[in-house]
């Protein structure tokens, strides 16, 4: 198993982390070559590996690694042997658990895809006791026959000792300098620049909790699991699929916030008062993008299908593209500065056990006797909610719909606990969201469409026609929402 973080390294963030070091730690230098392999057909990477043979300056030696994903940005499995040339050596293969199969007799079919060539300057630090991390500065290129990528990173791997101690010392680093996570790996890179690809968005991936598993575990793994989810879509929302990563990193701070606050009679409160309060900041700047997305992607050609004249959809499509590009260009700067890298470190640190975020004495009780309290809490503001809710009341059930969406993500973290006893209150849960999802889109769209009036009395007309048209959908829509409250409201509770 390979756990390492990895950052884009400026020249300024090189020597402030080496300001940092000091004298810690002896340093070598050397020349790396390495060679990643395939079928033509890309068998390996379709499959989650990747197969490379590295040769390094100072030893004049080979050495052939394996790696696969373990659902995770920050291990990976890996499997290393010495070879005596820069070609696979088939025989070991066999010792990595699904790689056969995926050649299935391809093996004399691999090929060189493409290089990187890397200049490394490299130390082994101790951050805490037991504890040993490669500290690496790489410069360097991926090389695609002509085709050239240059790479500037900084990367820490463990290589004795917890998680913990990387995560510390990321930290600190981080700290130190005006560091950004680099979540591409040399292989993902290489692999992009080949196929002409952009980075892909990501769903986010299942995690089922047993019920008698400690709180303070679970807590841990959940933080674990969300930021996994907001991590893999960096690349898609800084140069890839932008709009479904902006909007996955956006459900991603949505269910960590949810986590945040179905812990918290069980967390640090200053703490966890403070990571909410980055997460709301963080939420709104993708929030913002993404509400342009569905204005221009969703909104516009709804109006346009229903009749709204063609130059008032073009006119306000034509004001949006700009405001559309304008925040994701703040969501990008959010998630690519150094106080992104901060936050992410510093909620994994905090968030892990025996580290203070689960108070001492919830930390060992059982999720079983634990998870029935923490729900009724999200159950109790929805229900107090839905009886205030006036259908009339944008605002109101705009936070019907928050208090719903929290509830539901509770129930899918505790799934694991109730089993199939959580799947019909858990529909009927994400119906009644869903409905006043779609009246919030209604009033949403009529709110970006007069900030697009802002200095453009021109465009008055086509708010007055689009503003129209949300109003004559608001009442078929909320008639399915309020249908969809009353089916709720009649649901038995599950975990009582």
């Amino acid at each position: 198993m390979e756990t390492e973080l990895k950052f884009a390294l400026s020249p300024d963030g090189h020597r402030a982390v080496e300001k940092l070091l000091g004298h810690e730690g002896d340093r070598s230098r050397h020349a790396d070559v390495s060679t990643y392999f395939d079928t033509p057909d890309l068998r390996l990477h379709k499959a989650g590996f990747s197969l490379r043979v590295r040769r390094r300056s100072d030893r004049n030696a080979y050495v052939q690694t394996v790696k696969s994903a373990d659902n995770s940005q920050l291990n990976r499995n890996e499997w290393e042997w010495p070879v005596e040339r820069e070609a696979p050596e088939l025989g070991v293969l066999a010792a990595v658990p699904g790689l056969p199969s995926v050649l299935d007799g391809h093996g004399e079919d691999l090929r060189e895809i493409f290089r990187a060539e890397v200049e490394r300057e490299q130390q082994t630090l101790h951050p805490m006791p037991g504890a040993a991390v490669e500290l690496a500065f790489d410069y360097g290129v991926i090389a695609v026959g002509e085709q050239r990528e240059r790479l500037s990173e900084l990367e820490l791997e463990l290589k004795g000792g917890t998680e913990e101690a990387l995560l510390r010392l990321g930290l600190e680093v981080a700290r130190a300098a005006s560091l950004s996570l680099l979540m591409e790996s040399k292989a993902e890179r290489g692999y992009r620049l080949r196929n002409g690809e952009r980075p892909a968005a990501q769903k986010a991936a299942a995690l089922s909790l047993a019920g008698d598993a400690h709180a303070g575990d679970a807590f841990c793994r959940l933080v674990d699991l969300v930021l996994e989810h907001l991590l893999a879509n960096q690349p898609a929302a800084l140069r890839g699929d932008e709009v479904e990563g902006v909007h996955q990193m956006r459900v991603a701070v949505r269910r960590m916030r949810s986590l945040l606050v179905l812990f918290r009679p069980m967390l640090e409160r200053q703490a966890a008062m403070r990571f909410e309060d980055e997460l709301r900041r963080l939420g709104d700047v993708l929030g913002r993008a993404r509400d342009w997305d569905v204005f221009l992607d969703k909104i516009l050609p709804a109006a346009s299908g229903d009749g709204v004249p063609a130059d008032a959809i073009q006119a306000l499509r034509d004001a949006a593209a700009d405001r559309r590009h304008a925040a994701h260009q703040d969501a990008k700067k959010a998630i690519a500065e150094p106080a992104f890298a901060r936050f992410v470190l510093a909620l994994r640190v905090w968030s892990q056990p025996n580290a203070g975020a689960v108070e001492e004495r919830y930390a060992n009780r059982r999720l079983v006797k634990a998870a029935s309290n923490l729900l009724n809490r999200l159950h109790s503001k929805l229900g107090k909610r839905l009886d205030k809710a006036d259908p009339d009341d944008a605002p109101g059930l705009h936070s019907v719909r928050k208090s719903a969406k929290k509830l539901r993500y509770g129930i899918e973290y505790f799934e694991g606990v109730y089993g199939s006893d959580a799947k019909e209150y858990l529909k009927r849960c994400n119906q009644l969201q869903k409905r006043l999802g779609a009246l919030n889109d209604l009033e949403t769209a009529t709110a970006r469409a007069r900030e697009l009036t802002d200095g453009r009395i021109d465009l008055v007309p086509a708010l007055g026609l689009l503003a129209g048209w949300a109003e004559g959908k608001r009442e078929p829509v909320l008639k399915k929402a309020l249908k969809a409250k009353a089916t709720f409201v009649r649901t038995t509770v599950f975990w009582r």
